[in-house]
């Protein structure tokens, strides 16, 4: 932030999104040179003017620092990001020096993702709905990494359909976390193609991002593209992990039994449900320990220590048949208990449930044999 020499301009509170756009409208038309701050939950930003022009930014949001840009760009993966924190930690360097000392990043790549950071941390400053703003008439130079001179009214028109048009794709893909599923015989455009040949069914927004060395707006962009042409259909993000796994099953197995308490029929679902698992063989040591509870659900953590001793090479895949597999059973033991217009509401509640690991469920039977 600037020195204690500096004056202060202007000052307010940020209460609405796209509040912080007027301020720099009025900094780019009055040719203003300063330090713009907004203050926020997330973290702080700054922005550096000179006769108008944002000249560089700095943040300390997590997710906006240099290193999260190239890792989200593709230009570096978690392990060079860790290699590069430590040598700056060492060295006292700053980040992107350090990048260029490793010689993991160049130069010129270096100073093109800075460029991109100014851009993006901008383009999330003013979605800020919740703040507060503070333009200094000077800056201190020594927070100036990269001089860039950008033109802020420019940005302001990419910023403002950005937020236009995101609203837009949020209708059909909520956030980056979301997985494109391609459509079997189905081609795009050409210009989609290279988006498209990254959809496999497992990568989310941020994973194609990264591959293709994009940010979620551009991809987002692509993929409801793709979708509106009928080339993918989204699915929701698959809870990875036992624990993660198991906590998405669990609702819908205190729903089953929740209804057949309700029946009165509780303790025969329960008397079904362990003759199945005693039979199956597997599930006993799966839930050693982990229940399952009186609702009818069961303990992740146990769950998560007891497979890393039975599962082979994929125990996600295997413990989402398996879990399946005993809530399949549930559901046919609530058939008999039931009545029809109960039976179909419940298999709607399941279904809903479980529709995070649709893609993992459909994918069909695999090897139960363990490692």
């Amino acid at each position: 932030m600037t020195g204690g020499d500096a004056v202060l301009k202007l000052a307010g509170e940020i209460r609405t999104p796209g509040a912080l756009c007027d301020i720099v409208a009025l900094a780019a038309q009055s040719g203003w040179k300063g330090e713009l701050i907004l203050l926020a939950e997330a973290g702080n930003r700054s922005f550096y003017f000179d006769s108008g022009t944002i000249i560089g930014a700095s943040t300390t949001v997590p997710e906006e620092r240099l290193g999260e840009t190239l890792y989200r760009f593709g230009e570096i993966n978690r392990e060079q990001l860790e290699t590069i924190v430590r040598a700056a930690g060492e060295t006292g360097k700053r980040f992107g020096e350090a990048a260029v000392e490793t010689g993991i990043v160049g130069a010129e790549t270096l100073f093109a993702m800075i460029a991109r950071q100014v851009e993006e941390v901008f383009f999330s400053a003013v979605h800020v709905s919740e703040g507060a703003f503070y333009f200094f008439d000077r800056f201190d130079e020594k927070h100036i990494i990269r001089r860039h001179n950008m033109n802020a009214s420019g940005l302001l028109m990419e910023a403002a359909r950005r937020m236009d048009e995101m609203r837009f794709f949020r209708e059909k893909i909520p956030n980056d976390t979301y997985i494109p599923v391609p459509v079997p015989g189905k081609k795009p455009v050409e210009d989609l193609a290279s988006v498209f040949d990254q959809c496999d069914s497992k990568k989310s927004i941020a994973d194609i991002g990264r591959a293709t060395g994009q940010l979620e707006f551009e991809v987002t962009r692509s993929v409801f593209q793709l979708v509106s042409s009928g080339c993918v259909f989204m699915v929701a993000p698959r809870p990875r992990g036992p624990e993660a796994i198991v906590e998405t099953f669990n609702p819908a197995l205190a729903a089953i039994h929740e209804r057949c308490d309700t029946a009165g029929k509780g303790a025969d679902l329960r008397d079904g449900l362990g003759r199945f698992a005693t039979g199956g063989g597997v599930y006993d040591p799966l839930f050693m320990g982990a229940g399952p509870l009186q609702d009818g659900t069961l303990k992740p953590d146990r769950i998560g220590r007891n497979i890393a001793a039975l599962a082979g090479d994929d125990p996600d895949a295997w413990l989402v048949e398996l879990m399946n597999d005993y809530v399949g059973f549930a559901l046919f033991q609530a058939e008999s208990i039931l009545s029809r217009e109960a039976q179909a509401t419940l298999l709607a509640d399941v279904m809903e449930i479980l529709k995070p690991l649709r893609p993992l469920i459909d994918a069909g039977p695999r090897s139960r044999g363990a490692a």
